[in-house]
């Protein structure tokens, strides 16, 4: 049956991960956490550690699938993961899975940040990063003879990407996941080809409450539709879960590919949990037999009541206080709507006193604007009046003084040409008087001239 082993797992390769084309011992990664709405959620969806979510917790995970068939895949993973905050959740899990001869160990690690819209909407993105080491399980080969092409397995380690996105409302979150979007193998230092576990996946998830008397009263519904498209098939999954407030959970679900499941779980204590979940195979796949997971977890306690979660009562069937009673769902509901409406409506109220107070402050700013604005006005046409006044005082004195120089030129030119024609009058004069004399003069020369004669 050994000797036989390496060949028949090699036949379901496309079902089961391998990629071996290019790199032989590499395994893609897929960690078969498909039936459980309660515990590590962030596997299916990276959002997931927050939508929905209230509690951190610590969990041990083991599946064996196909338990008819000797040396079938087998997956180990303890993780911790949840919310940690208002608007984040993250998560860290370490893992192992064997496919008979070949065997992957790593880790994956897990953020989510929340963007809230409106009272009753949230955008949440999500990113999952996981390193693993992949490569041939030496104890698991039996053989009478050496095979080189078994010893010539390299070991390989890989880097693989995963982000997604959830639109949550009050009781709907729709999302997408992008699986193995970047595989990166280290030993050959290039992109992982030809990936089978490739592909894009869509959600639909409801949660809501029943409201009811008796056992049921309280309970919690989620159903969850999944798609996956990948290269070369279309897998279409559901799953149904009820929670009773008593600390009991049954789910059910159907996956196109790995069959019909149903599950049960059970809180210890309020923080104690255990879960078991049961798959049957169903087409091709139902020679090999059924397979089983089995979570047991630890409940962190939380005294914070965030927005956007279940916000459910954990209760177990054992605990050492009393169960205090517990208010329905649909009241809680209601309470926290009229206490996030009285919130808003004073929220709302509070912002129209300061945009009114906003308001009156800018008006008045604007009035001591427009004043200021007046009185710079103003203040120039007065500085421009006196400016004007003073210019044209300037002028009339330049013209004074102008007037009175030319009056005063003119004044002494007259005063010249009166004295110029004084001067003349009396040069005139003297010219006169001195020819009357000299006629005088001659004319008694002549005289005594005759006389003498």
């Amino acid at each position: 049956m050994k000797t036989h082993l390496l060949v028949l797992i090699l036949c379901f390769c496309s079902i089961q991960m391998f990629h071996s084309q290019e790199d032989d011992g590499v395994v893609a990664l897929s960690l078969p956490v498909r039936n459980s709405l309660t515990f590590n959620r962030f596997v299916i969806n990276p959002t997931f550690s927050f939508v929905r979510e209230q509690h951190k917790y610590i969990s041990f995970f083991n599946k064996r699938e196909w338990v008819q068939f000797d040396d079938a895949p087998l997956t180990y993973m303890a993780s911790y993961s949840g919310r940690f905050g208002e608007n984040i959740g993250a998560g860290l899990g370490l893992f192992q899975q064997n496919y008979g001869v070949l065997t992957t160990f790593g880790a994956t690690t897990n953020f989510a940040y929340n963007v809230r819209m409106n009272r009753d909407s949230n955008l949440t993105f999500g990113l999952n990063i996981g390193a693993y080491k992949s490569g041939l399980n030496s104890g698991s080969v039996v053989s009478n003879i050496d095979d080189p092409a078994l010893q010539n397995i390299p070991d390989n380690f890989l880097l693989t990407i995963n982000p997604g996105i959830n639109y949550g409302l009050a009781f709907i979150d729709i999302g997408l996941s992008i699986n193995n979007l970047v595989v990166y193998n280290f030993e050959s230092s290039q992109m992982l080809k030809d990936n089978p576990e490739q592909g894009i996946q869509a959600h639909l998830m409801y949660t809501g409450y029943m409201n009811s008397r008796g056992f049921f009263d309280e309970a919690k519904f989620s159903g969850l539709l999944r798609s996956e498209f990948k290269t070369d098939e279309t897998i279409i999954s559901a799953q149904a879960m009820l929670t009773i407030p008593k600390g009991i959970w049954a789910q059910v679900g159907y996956n196109s590919v790995f069959g019909m499941s149903g599950g049960l779980g059970l809180n210890i204590t309020p923080q104690i949990a255990v879960e078991y979940n049961y798959e049957k195979a169903i087409g091709d796949l139902t020679t090999f037999g059924p397979s089983h997971d089995i979570t047991l977890a630890y409940r962190f306690k939380n005294r914070d009541r965030y927005d956007y979660s279940s916000g459910d009562d954990v209760s177990g069937l054992i605990s050492g206080n009393k169960r205090k009673p517990v208010i329905s769902k649909i009241a809680k509901a209601k309470a926290e709507a009229n206490r996030k409406l009285a919130a808003e409506k004073k929220a709302e109220e509070e912002a129209q006193k300061e945009a009114e107070a906003q308001a009156i402050l800018l008006a008045e700013q604007k009035a001591q604007q427009k004043a200021d604005a007046q009185a710079k006005l103003l203040a120039e046409q007065k500085a421009q009046q006196e400016a004007e006044a003073q210019a044209k005082l300037l002028a009339e004195q330049k013209a004074q003084q102008e007037a009175e120089a030319q009056a005063k030129l003119l004044a002494e030119q007259k005063a010249q040409q009166e004295a110029e024609a004084q001067t003349k009058l009396l040069a005139e004069r003297k010219a006169q008087q001195e020819a009357e004399a000299q006629a005088k003069l001659l004319a008694e020369q002549k005289a005594q001239h005759e006389a003498d004669a």
